[in-house]
């Protein structure tokens, strides 16, 4: 099968998950072309077939916190964008002759799908939204603008493959939950407690490192591509060749609260304390994730005495990881039977 797969570039979760799916979409016989947008997005799908395309971007205020104006007008380019080049990308998917188009959180391959009248496969943790009451202690207007977004960016799929790390029974036939997809080199990865904290932040958080400069660890930050090295923290490029390598032997994370990587803490049986974006429900709702199976904590405004107090407790938490195991393979069996499905239609 000839199929499309439009990858949000906003963060790099679907990318990597895009990478995995990509390959062994190919590995199974099928051809693939992606669209996605953003910089780092195209840096690493760039040795599939890519068309560019332009997304969203989220904004954040100074004090870190995400910002809806702000995130609105900073993106009004993209109306022009498509405005300028609509002929041109239909063009050039209606030349690869495409049998089934697949979503993972991108918008534009949703539209394009309906356009075709072909199939559309939905890949993502934030349909799982759709079927849940809202959390205590999470904003109304946050979590309806995420239950918006979500139908706005997926509406229509002949299947919803929802990445949970809650086996839930599905209200419909086309919804089918699934534990999150490891990517081929994390699973390789013989896990050990090493003497460093491994941190990863999408946006930078100049108030979380001046905390962490008080604190007697030693602490890798990966953020916005800054090197370098700053008492006991110490900056690394993402994407470099140690990113891996300090993941597998970090005794705990500190992190934004994106999906992926808490998959990867559960796999890798890292405790976690999570640090999510103000106001992005997606980010609050998967912070409460680390609280629910006891593996971590989180905090919004974070304090000196939260992360010591988190430090403390690594022992309890690696305790309950041990208790929690799951198929990383689960997504992507279930994207083969959902495409064989398809093709039998």
């Amino acid at each position: 099968m000839k199929i499309i797969y439009g990858v949000s570039g906003e963060g790099l979760g679907h990318v990597f998950e895009a990478m995995e799916l990509a390959s062994r979409l190919k590995s199974e016989g099928h051809t693939v072309k992606i669209l996605t947008y953003g910089e780092r997005a195209f840096a690493f799908l760039r040795p599939f077939d890519v068309l560019c395309i332009e997304g969203v971007h989220l904004e954040v205020t100074s004090r870190g916190g995400f910002s809806l104006p702000l995130t609105f007008l900073k993106n009004l380019h993209i109306i022009g964008f498509y405005v300028k080049n609509w002929t041109r990308l239909k063009k050039e998917i209606s030349d690869f002759k495409p049998d089934v188009f697949i979503t993972a959180f991108e918008p534009y391959t949703t539209l394009i799908s309906h356009i075709f009248h072909k199939p559309l496969v939905s890949i993502d943790n934030q349909n799982e939204l759709l079927y849940i009451q809202r959390p205590k202690g999470i904003n109304w207007f946050s979590f309806k603008l995420t239950r918006w977004s979500t139908r706005a960016c997926t509406w229509g799929a002949s299947h919803y493959i929802v990445k949970s790390f809650n086996k839930i029974n599905p209200s419909k036939n086309n919804l089918h939950y699934v534990f999150p997809i490891i990517q081929s080199e994390t699973r390789k990865l013989k896990s050990i407690t090493g003497d460093h904290v491994f941190l990863y932040l999408t946006k930078p958080n100049p108030e979380l490192i001046k905390i962490l400069k008080t604190i007697s660890e030693k602490f890798i930050v990966y953020c916005n591509g800054k090197v370098g090295v700053d008492g006991n923290i110490v900056y690394r490029a993402s994407g470099g060749d140690d990113y891996l390598e300090d993941l597998r032997t970090c005794k705990a994370i500190i992190a934004t609260t994106g999906f992926s990587l808490i998959a990867d803490a559960f796999f890798l049986k890292k405790p976690y304390f999570g640090v999510p974006l103000k106001n992005q429900f997606e980010q609050a709702y998967n912070a409460r994730i680390l609280r629910k199976f006891s593996i971590g904590e989180f905090s919004e405004c974070v304090k000196k005495d939260e992360i010591e107090s988190f430090f403390k407790y690594l022992p309890d938490y690696r305790t309950m990881l041990e208790k929690y195991n799951f198929d990383p393979a689960d997504e992507e069996m279930m994207l083969t039977a959902v495409l064989g499905k398809i093709k039998q239609n």
